[in-house]
């Protein structure tokens, strides 16, 4: 047996279960949003970029938000405010999937180049580590390895 949960979608992405309701990115229209199993669904975030492209959380149940096409990895705050999280100036290409494990490490992929030059391979993955894993002086804020 299938329902229908939600209507009205200008492409839905990114499903993920999250306490009890399926969040996900609504993409034409900026949103992220929480969908209980009686089809009320909650804004639980609109996002200042082009598109919110795939979400996670960290292990303190902060919400992780790629937007993709602009390569930044937002958080939101207990505030609803959205903000960096970390600088990913870095990671060359549009950002596309995260995921978060239980230790707090940060994965996500990226490169759209679907039709690279022969022997290129513009594909990465991009490894976001807690700001207390961090190997360098500055422990403030979470380190990126490519």
């Amino acid at each position: 047996m299938s329902d229908v949960l939600l209507t009205g979608l200008r492409i839905g992405e990114s499903a993920r279960w999250h306490d009890g309701r399926l969040w996900l990115s609504n993409w034409g229209t900026q949103q992220v949003l929480a969908v209980d199993q009686d089809g009320k669904s909650e804004v639980m975030a609109t996002v200042p970029t082009t598109l919110p492209f795939s979400i996670d959380w960290l292990p303190d149940g902060r919400l992780l938000i790629v937007a993709g096409p602009e390569g930044r990895l937002l958080r939101q705050e207990p505030d609803g405010s959205l903000v960096d999280h970390v600088d990913l100036s870095r990671a060359a290409g549009n950002l596309n999937e995260i995921v978060v494990d239980g230790r707090g490490n940060i994965y996500l992929n990226g490169g759209t180049d679907f039709h690279p030059d022969e022997g290129e391979a513009p594909g990465f993955v991009v490894l976001v580590a807690p700001a207390e894993r961090c190997g360098g002086v500055d422990r403030s804020h979470p380190s990126m390895q490519i």
